[in-house]
């Protein structure tokens, strides 16, 4: 009989076995897919595909596998964030992922991790999504899955919990969790206490906007963070005033993008400088008030 379970806050969570042989686990999950998107496809006889044989057969496997999910991000996106992890191969042993939803960067960071020889952590606030993910890069590169881990809560928690007292590892960031403003400038704030061993950042949508109540301000809580000085790599599409649907609210969450500006930013943390949090706060003070419950409790 298979034991319950659990899901606790602010720690790694088991994957879930009983959607193992399900045909449709984002269903079993009660994880939805919406647009129904595949970047992946775009990628099949492309030029970067056809010249890089490891990205070829990322791609091929990726587009074969068969489990019913959708990407987020597009095909170049993808392409230019493989390309960063392998010129930077051997510089990190350790990337975090932020915001899983149904794995799009997560099975080619899991590809990259047994090619590049690097620790994957995936970290969401929402444990379906972690788990549908963990058994998508299970059934799409099962020979990486050693590497993953799964991690239950947001970037503040994960950076107290995991980052502080790991003195070995240099970990590259993934962002593609919350893109509200707040949050992004909390995310970005809890890796400021880990900045010695954080190599660098990669955000995704940098040009994303959307109704107030989701503040989508990605790029505008990075130069919070980082200030005007900032200094990063393009990675990602680039839209047109001829991308004329893009660029005007979905019929999903009513988000868009921004013409002339980039998918994603890739920011080196020896070209960077923290301008924000003053050196003066704590961690504390960036963590979910379901954290601070759990502490107080335990400190009762």
């Amino acid at each position: 009989m298979t034991e319950p379970l659990t899901t606790t806050w602010a720690t790694f969570i088991a994957p879930d076995r009983s959607i193992e042989d399900s045909p449709s686990p984002h269903e079993a999950l009660n994880v939805p897919i919406f647009s129904g998107y595949r970047a992946y496809d775009a990628l099949l006889g492309s030029p970067e595909t056809h010249n890089d044989p490891l990205f070829k057969m990322i791609v091929e496997r990726v587009t074969s596998s068969g489990i019913a999910a959708e990407e987020q991000c597009s095909a170049k996106y993808y392409a230019d964030v493989y390309n960063v992890l392998k010129v930077l191969n051997g510089n990190y042993n350790r990337v975090a992922e932020v915001g899983v939803f149904m794995g799009g960067s997560s099975v080619l960071l899991a590809a990259c991790a047994l090619a590049f020889d690097f620790q994957l952590d995936l970290v969401d606030i929402s444990p379906n999504y972690l788990r549908f993910t963990y058994e998508r890069i299970r059934r799409t590169f099962p020979e990486a899955i050693d590497r993953v881990r799964i991690f239950y809560g947001g970037v503040p928690e994960y950076t107290r919990a995991v980052l502080v007292d790991d003195q070995e590892s240099v970990t590259l960031v993934h962002h593609d969790g919350a893109h509200d403003f707040n949050q992004v400038v909390r995310d970005l704030s809890a890796l400021s206490f880990v900045q010695d061993r954080l190599h660098s950042v990669i955000l995704q949508d940098t040009h994303l906007r959307g109704r107030p109540s989701y503040m989508n301000f990605v790029d505008a809580a990075v130069y919070a963070i980082f200030g005007p000085q900032m200094q990063f790599a393009p990675i990602g599409a680039e839209y047109t005033e001829d991308y004329v649907d893009l660029l005007k609210p979905n019929p999903y969450q009513g988000n868009y993008f921004l013409a002339g500006r980039p998918e994603g930013m890739f920011l080196p943390m020896d070209a960077n400088v923290f301008h924000y949090p003053h050196p003066s706060m704590q961690i504390e003070e960036f963590l979910d008030p379901r954290t601070l419950a759990a502490d107080a409790e335990a400190a009762a």
